[in-house]
């Protein structure tokens, strides 16, 4: 299998400078921190730390140069650093896993508290963000009611009509925020947003002030591989398991004995 860069930072540190002094400082903040080995799969995964600047173009820099780490042996990456910038480098794998992670997660935390994601409305908050996107389409598998919330009525209207079309179930759009949230038993939300509900922030550095014990932003899964006491987030694994060529995910997970370990935000694990 191909290597893997396994780009991490410290989200809770968070700055932005995109001045000429700060891109030489954050050069010499990247570094390699180890190199783990899975022998079942004959795979090395490079763990490289980069500063969490969140200049766009600072971040831009910092990946290409961490790209350079393993450059004359064609690595995948797996970014773990500020969600909305890692996004875009991710495979249509990773992607998906990812939405399938979080419908997941809420589907066992619903569980927990004796509810069905089949009964329980779900609110997608904004669902004109693209990175929603493979959310809303995992949610069509699993839902028989959730909310579009935006004021971008025209793009989510658009969304709608191709989510009836592909998956036979017509999500309600709305750009009433009072009303999506009183009607919500969960929420998915890639925008900053306190509420009293359970949510899932898709927007991994924003921090809640109010009932945090409430707020889920991450997920991993165990594994059955000899692994280092690796922790496999949604990035690593789909790094992994897209190099196996199996485009379905439930059938990639149940092949290799993997399931939903942990759900968390940032470093805590939640306990409902």
């Amino acid at each position: 299998m191909d290597p893997i860069l396994y780009v991490k930072t410290d989200i809770r540190k968070a700055y932005n400078d995109e001045s000429f002094f700060g891109k030489i400082r954050d050069r010499f903040k990247i570094r390699e921190i180890r190199e783990s080995v899975i022998k079942d799969l004959n795979l090395s995964i490079a763990h490289i730390k980069i500063p969490p600047n969140l200049n766009l173009q600072a971040y831009r820099n910092n990946m290409e140069t961490v790209k350079r780490f393993m450059k004359k042996r064609n690595p995948c990456l797996a970014p773990k650093t500020y969600r909305y910038y890692d996004y875009k480098l991710l495979n249509d794998f990773q992607k998906k896993l990812f939405a399938y992670g979080i419908v997941e997660s809420i589907k066992l935390i619903l569980r927990i508290k004796n509810k069905s994601i089949k009964s329980s409305c779900i609110l997608v908050y904004d669902g004109a963000d693209d990175i929603n996107r493979e959310v809303i389409f995992q949610l069509s598998k699993e839902c028989k009611y959730f909310i579009l919330l935006s004021h971008n009525v025209s793009k989510i209207s658009e969304l709608r009509d191709y989510v009836v079309a592909n998956y036979g179930i017509s999500p309600i759009v709305t750009s009433d925020y009072n009303y999506a949230l009183s009607k919500a038993d969960f929420i998915i939300s890639s925008r900053e947003l306190q509420a009293e509900n359970l949510v899932w922030y898709i927007d991994n550095s924003f921090m809640p002030k109010e009932n945090s014990s409430l707020a889920i932003n991450d997920i991993s899964f165990s594994v059955p591989w000899d692994s280092e006491e690796l922790e496999f987030g949604f990035e690593l694994l789909g790094a992994i398991l897209n190099q196996m060529q199996e485009r379905d995910i439930d059938t990639a997970l149940k092949y290799n004995g993997i399931y939903l370990d942990k759900i968390k935000f940032n470093d805590e694990v939640k306990q409902f």
